[in-house]
C-alpha cells in the first residue's frame, strides 16, 4: 500500500480484510499533542486515498510504536495533560482536562491497538474520519 496508495480503499471500504480497528474519536488531539516529541507518530501521510488521506505505517514501525506507547505510565499522560494550555486549539482539550479517565480510556484503545498489530506483524492505517 505504501507503493500504490489506489490499493487502500478497496482494501478498507469494499474488502472486509481489516484484521481489527480501534476508534479514540475525540481523543485523537490530546493524544497526538501529549505524545509528540516521544517518538510517536501517525505514520507517513497520503492525500490520494481514503477521501481526507490518512497515515500509514509499516509493520515494523507499528511494532516501534507499540513498544513505545508500552513505556509510558498513565501518570505521565496525566501530567502532560494537565500542562496544555487552555488556549492551545485542541479540540476537546477541556473536557479531557475535566475528565481525565476517559482520556486514559482512549490511550488504553490506543496502546491495546499497536499491541495487538505489532504481535500480529501488521501495518497500521490511521483514517482521520
Amino acid at each position: 500500500m505504501s507503493g500504490d496508495h489506489s490499493l487502500i480503499d478497496p482494501y478498507v471500504f469494499e474488502t472486509e480484510t481489516s484484521l481489527f480497528s480501534t476508534d479514540v474519536g475525540t481523543a485523537w488531539d490530546v493524544l497526538v499533542n501529549i505524545l509528540n516529541g516521544t517518538g510517536f507518530h501517525a505514520g507517513d501521510f497520503f492525500d490520494d486515498a481514503l477521501t481526507n488521506g490518512g497515515f500509514l505505517l509499516s509493520a515494523t514501525e507499528a511494532k516501534e510504536q507499540a513498544i513505545r506507547l508500552s513505556q509510558w505510565k498513565r501518570e505521565t499522560v496525566i501530567e502532560r495533560l494537565q500542562k496544555i494550555e487552555a488556549d492551545s486549539g485542541l479540540y476537546w482539550l477541556d473536557v479531557y482536562k475535566d475528565d481525565e479517565e476517559m482520556l486514559l480510556e482512549e490511550f488504553d484503545k490506543l496502546v491495546e491497538f499497536y499491541t495487538r498489530a505489532a504481535e500480529k506483524s501488521l501495518g497500521v492505517v490511521h483514517y482521520p474520519a
